[in-house]
């Protein structure tokens, strides 16, 4: 009786001590997932690397998740989530510098109506003073092409999303003008850079979530956020689909206050909720008809895409390619890249 006793006593310290790493097998074939709890340096880890074929003059490499399991046969979506300023020094920058990781955790991957979703981060070549922007548009479609390619079989391509923070959400637009078939749906979160009336009409069958701040202090709300929301309400195909989300004082899920107002990565990090029931605070959210969306867990953006589909075959390399580099594009492109590169030094300098 003792030796039972003992036995069962050894059996629960071990299923306590697993308990945090614990995974999720909701999905029949899907790879299992780690819990949040395990830690995001634990889903990092999760991540695989790889390097896209050289297009534009870049060969960009990225991390990717994938949620397959063995002789799993379901069609995924495919979320791309791209950097800001900053975060891309090395390989694997783009990982370490994120909380993203957290959306391979099985809290948010048993959000996808799929049960799961592939993850990809790529990475802007910083170290070579080259960031998002107009001369890496092809290169940066060689990468989901490249992951298309290399996973097809596996991943829905009516169901592919883009969304990125600051100039990765100015990236996310001119993806989204420039290849408008690829995409479901995009979420540019307090988005730098400058969106025409012809390039919101050019991208207007893909939904837009908008992610800013009313006290932003690098994207004016009143006189960039706002005008640009405008259009989108008055030109986007899906307005009841489209919404955007205007924040007071940014916060993070833990309550405290972000590093400044212009740094609202973290609400997408952990698909604005990661405790059920909960609201997160000081936000208002609409959608293109000027309706309240109430975003009580788990309705955030994760449940957004699962309403959303495109008509892309999955055809690669194919796209409109709305965006053209002029020489002139070329050599403003030198000179926003240095400027950008004393930025970042700064950043760093400041702890940002």
């Amino acid at each position: 009786m003792k030796m039972t006793k003992k036995v069962l006593a050894v059996f629960l310290a071990m299923c306590l001590f697993a308990l945090p790493f614990a995974v999720s097998t909701s999905a029949a074939g899907r790879k299992p997932a780690l819990r949040t709890s395990a830690g995001i340096e634990a889903l990092r880890d999760e991540f695989d690397h790889d390097v896209a074929p050289e297009a534009g003059g870049h060969a960009l490499d990225y991390a990717y998740y994938s949620p397959v399991g063995k002789n799993d046969d379901t069609k995924y979506p495919l979320v791309i989530f791209l950097h800001g300023i900053g975060h891309a020094d090395y390989v694997g920058a783009q990982l370490d510098d994120s909380d993203f990781p957290y959306w391979a955790s099985s809290e948010l991957q048993s959000r996808f109506d799929e049960g799961g979703a592939f993850i990809l981060l790529p990475r802007a070549p910083e170290q070579k003073l080259v960031y998002w922007g107009e001369t890496l548009i092809e290169s940066l479609r060689s990468v989901i092409d490249d992951v298309l390619e290399k996973h097809g079989d596996n991943i829905d391509p009516t169901k592919i999303f883009i969304g990125g923070s600051s100039a990765g959400g100015e990236m996310t637009w001119k993806m989204i003008v420039a290849f408008p078939e690829y995409f479901a749906g995009a979420f540019p979160i307090a988005s730098t850079g400058t969106v025409s009336e012809e390039d919101v009409i050019y991208s207007s069958d893909v939904a837009i979530w908008m992610i800013s701040s009313k006290k932003d202090p690098v994207v004016n709300y009143t006189t960039i956020t706002l005008p640009l929301w405008n259009k989108v309400i008055k030109y986007n195909a899906q307005p009841e689909n489209c919404r955007l989300s205007s924040f007071d004082s940014v916060t993070e899920p833990a309550g405290n206050s972000a590093s400044d107002n212009h740094h609202m990565a973290k609400v997408v990090t952990y698909d604005f909720h990661m405790l059920d029931g909960s609201t997160y605070p000081n936000v208002t959210t609409i959608n293109g008809n000027s309706q309240k969306v109430s975003l009580v867990s788990p309705n955030g953006i994760i449940k957004w895409m699962n309403s959303l589909s495109s008509e892309f075959d999955g055809s690669t390399g194919s796209g409109s390619g709305n965006i053209n580099v002029s020489a002139f594009d070329a050599i403003f492109g030198v000179i926003r890249n240095f400027f950008l590169k004393i930025v970042n030094i700064f950043q760093r300098i400041l702890g940002l």
